[in-house]
């Protein structure tokens, strides 16, 4: 078997409050191999984001992160220096946010941001890598890009911004790539664009992929697997069809009924939703976390935490999921979901 190109086990991350210990981030395990597309999807605020600042030792300085192992490309990284993290981030690993706007330092030029990531890692002249950001900036589409090297970030709009990202994300020919929402305030034409440029240059470099968002329709072209994060924790994880398709665990289905289907919805149409709150992340946290909003609620399900379990069937890819149900969605009564949207109401 191949050695994945990043491993973590059991991350957990903590943050202080005034009124006590904050648990954005338990028990989440990720692996993911080269050339390898993983979708990490959920509700804002399920820790998506703060498990990539994690994975890129770029927590802020109050969180408490533990993890059990976290390691890349055969480095440990549980144990990794400043200096370590300085040398491997923006080089072998990069990330491109979910801001471009705050991203790009404004009181630079889009060249001049380029340059010094190379000149950084590199061993390369000015000449030199202004004439490799132009090409990168050509690479990811950009037209005119000896003029856009010039510009600064306020003078390029919302899709050449997050392109200029993408370039600077690929400037050093990383093995790995988080994208921390990339689409996020585009519109729908600029979003698939961005989306199959992704995916086009991660098939022809071969680096690993991580893409987090919210819509599970986002990652059906692009994904090879996901992995669905509720109040902090992995909940359903595996093939991209297999949960697209037949997704297991309620939260996962609640999220699948929110989407149009084609074909199916007409205009007008109510969407599904998931009714009830996301419950606070603090104090002692017992129990399934999405119990109180589930319509398949079971007592079990609130006397302690629930295990991450193997559900595949034989010959199926893995496909791991976070609750006591049965592995048969079709044993499921849909008329639950509306029974609790009535009773929430």
């Amino acid at each position: 078997m191949s050695i994945p190109l990043l491993e973590i086990c059991n991350l957990k991350v903590d943050i202080p409050l005034p009124n006590g210990m904050l648990h954005p981030v338990r028990r989440v395990d990720l692996e993911l191999n080269r050339g390898e597309t993983l979708a990490i999807v959920g509700e804002s605020g399920c820790g998506k984001s703060l498990t990539a600042l994690a994975t890129m030792g770029l927590l802020p300085r109050s969180a408490r992160p533990t993890v059990g192992r976290h390691v890349f490309d055969g480095m440990d990284l549980g144990t990794a220096t400043d200096r370590q993290w300085r040398r491997l981030r923006g080089n072998r690993v990069s990330m491109i946010f979910q801001d471009p706007m705050t991203a790009l330092d404004p009181c630079y030029t889009i060249g001049n941001q380029m340059c010094e990531i190379l000149r950084q890692h590199r061993r390369i002249s000015r000449r030199g890598a202004r004439a490799r950001s132009r090409d990168l900036l050509r690479r990811v589409g950009i037209p005119s890009p000896e003029d856009r090297l010039k510009q600064y970030p306020h003078q390029l709009s919302g899709g050449l911004r997050q392109r200029v990202v993408i370039a600077m994300a690929l400037l050093c020919e990383p093995d790995l790539i988080i994208a921390d929402e990339p689409t996020t305030a585009l519109d729908v034409t600029i979003q698939a664009q961005i989306l199959r440029l992704l995916k086009d240059l991660q098939e022809e470099m071969g680096v690993g992929l991580i893409i987090i968002t919210h819509d599970l329709g986002v990652v059906a072209g692009i994904a090879d697997r996901i992995m669905v994060m509720y109040g902090g924790e992995v909940v359903e994880r595996g093939d991209c069809d297999q949960i697209l398709s037949a997704p297991l665990h309620p939260y996962t289905e609640g999220l699948l009924q929110s989407l149009p289907r084609p074909g199916e919805t007409r205009p007008g149409d109510d969407l599904g939703y998931i009714p009830g709150i996301v419950p606070r992340q603090t104090g002692l946290l017992d129990g399934c976390g999405f119990a109180g909003r589930c319509p398949y609620v079971m007592p079990v399900c609130t006397e302690a935490a629930v295990p991450m379990r193997d559900v595949a069937m034989s010959g199926d890819a893995p496909h791991e999921m976070r609750c006591v149900l049965e592995a048969d969605a079709t044993k499921r009564d849909p008329e639950k979901w509306k029974r609790l949207a009535e009773e929430t109401e």
